[in-house]
């Protein structure tokens, strides 16, 4: 008898042991709250805690996120819908649930507990697309919006092209990051919206690529041709740029920073040197701003050539420096070959020069032929002045010349 009474402690004590065990793993804790888009929900019977997965009653949780409740009783299925989708479906005492991307394995299957069906809520609120989070310090279930993913940056700046190619301003400027060096003085509006009334360029990106990329922060690396279809002269090029990407207080991608790695121009030469109709006069004082310009710097005479120059440039200041710097270290010799005026209109006007430089005096220096295209702007007074120029060709020139 004693090996048989033995035998039935040790099954009543596994048994015993068993109990303790599920009730160990799978208790109610009504210490739990549920915040559900900043409400408290109410449940009849308090949540249960099962192996680190949060049980409810599923009819309270399922109306408070919005879920048309379907109960199918001979299959014990239960299932939510929104405007007639299925967008969660559990079956008691099974481990998986079907959702809108698939079948998805469960931690816990959802279970009958004292009359109740109750089913992992984490699981549900996510189905809904909304984010599920616990905090361990308050007991607290939070199930709100998930957060925005947002494009990735390529995707991001290839939208930014589009709306530059559609001449939409407005998206354009929205994709500047608000403390971008870019809007400080307002020129950087002012130039693509002059841009977008006097050409129609289209961009194409040849080579986009995406370096060091972190949650917040990307360099994108773009290559691209940007080409006027509107038959206006305007400076058609294939540029290499680098783009300083920062998320914004959305944890949307803005352009922070844009700098151009190398330019060149698809000009053609008779493009630059076919002259342009128009009155004696016009051209003459468009023509004297640069020669003005050459024999100003000829003769280092560092006001008379700012004289020349736009002071809304945004190379005026640095002109200054880099000419002091020169005049300081060399003499130097300037022989203008050619001044052609491209293209003027009531407010700007494009101007091709040729020109020589020759060292005189001073240290090491490649004499050379320079070509420039010079975009210049009139003033309210009438005068014009150079805004911008741009090295279009560079020839070292032999020794003998």
């Amino acid at each position: 008898m004693l090996p048989r009474m033995k035998k039935w402690k040790l099954m009543l004590c596994a048994v015993l042991a068993g109990m303790l065990m599920t009730a160990w793993t799978a208790h109610a804790d009504d210490g739990i709250k549920v915040i559900i888009e900043g409400e408290e929900v109410q449940f009849d019977k308090s949540p249960v805690a099962d192996q680190g997965t949060t049980l409810v009653p599923f009819r309270a949780l399922f109306e408070a996120l919005g879920l048309e409740v379907i109960w199918d009783q001979p299959t014990k299925t239960v299932a939510g819908r929104v405007n007639g989708e299925v967008v969660i479906k559990m079956q008691i005492d099974r481990k998986t649930a079907v959702v809108p991307s698939g079948e998805i394995e469960l931690a816990v299957a959802p279970r009958v507990i004292d009359g109740s069906t109750y089913v992992p809520l984490r699981v549900v609120g996510e189905a809904t697309g909304r984010e599920v989070k616990w905090d361990g310090a308050t007991r607290t279930i939070t199930i709100g919006p998930a957060p925005k993913k947002g494009v990735d940056p390529a995707t991001f700046y290839r939208a930014f092209v589009e709306a530059n190619n559609a001449e939409n301003l407005e998206a354009v400027m929205a994709a500047i990051h608000p403390k971008s060096p870019l809007l400080a003085d307002g020129q950087f509006e002012a130039e693509v919206a002059r841009g977008f009334e006097q050409f129609d360029v289209v961009t194409e990106i040849e080579e986009l690529d995406v370096f060091e990329e972190s949650d917040n922060e990307a360099v994108v690396r773009s290559v691209e041709t940007s080409i006027n279809t509107n038959g206006r002269f305007h400076m058609d090029n294939r540029a290499e740029l680098a783009l300083n990407l920062v998320k914004d207080e959305d944890g949307e991608w803005k352009i922070y920073t844009l700098q151009i790695l190398g330019m060149m121009f698809l000009l053609e030469e008779d493009e630059l040197t076919a002259e342009a109709d128009l009155e004696a006069d016009v051209k003459k004082a468009i023509t004297d701003v640069l020669v003005a310009n050459i024999e100003a710097t000829e003769a280092e005479k560092l006001d008379a050539v700012l004289a020349t120059i736009d002071p809304e440039s945004p190379a005026y200041e640095q002109l200054g420096g880099q000419l002091g710097a020169q005049f300081l270290f060399y003499d130097l010799d300037f022989e203008l070959e050619l001044v052609n005026v491209i293209e003027v209109s009531d407010t700007q006007a494009y101007v091709y020069t040729v020109y020589t430089v020759k060292k005189i005096e001073g240290p090491e220096f490649v004499d050379s032929r320079i070509k420039q295209v010079h975009k210049l702007h009139r003033k309210e007074d009438g005068s014009w002045k150079v805004y911008i120029s741009y090295t279009v060709g560079y020839e070292p020139l032999k020794p003998s010349q």
